[in-house]
């Protein structure tokens, strides 16, 4: 499981090199504070944080589904019967 993840978090963070590496690497400094403005730099720089959150939170995840508990049964049974219910 550790390789899968490591080769994720390669994958990703090779994928957000080529993604705004370019730019700043020809643009300099001044090419970041534009991309933190740029609407499509901000969309694809929130996929791959949450991309890379997933990738380091999903092993932990399964764990805390299975022995969690009631709290977390009761949150798993209203997502999936969409029955919320005021706390």
């Amino acid at each position: 499981m550790l390789a899968l993840q490591l080769v994720a978090l390669t994958l990703l963070g090779l994928s957000a090199a080529l993604m705004f590496g370019p730019q700043i690497a020809v643009y300099g400094p001044q090419a970041a504070r534009d991309m933190v403005r740029d609407g499509q730099a901000q969309f694809v720089g929130g996929c791959l944080i949450s991309a890379i959150l997933m990738v380091i939170a999903a092993p932990h995840l399964g764990g805390a589904v299975s022995a969690g508990g009631g709290a977390i049964t009761l949150v798993m049974v209203d997502v999936f019967t969409m029955s919320f219910r005021p706390l």
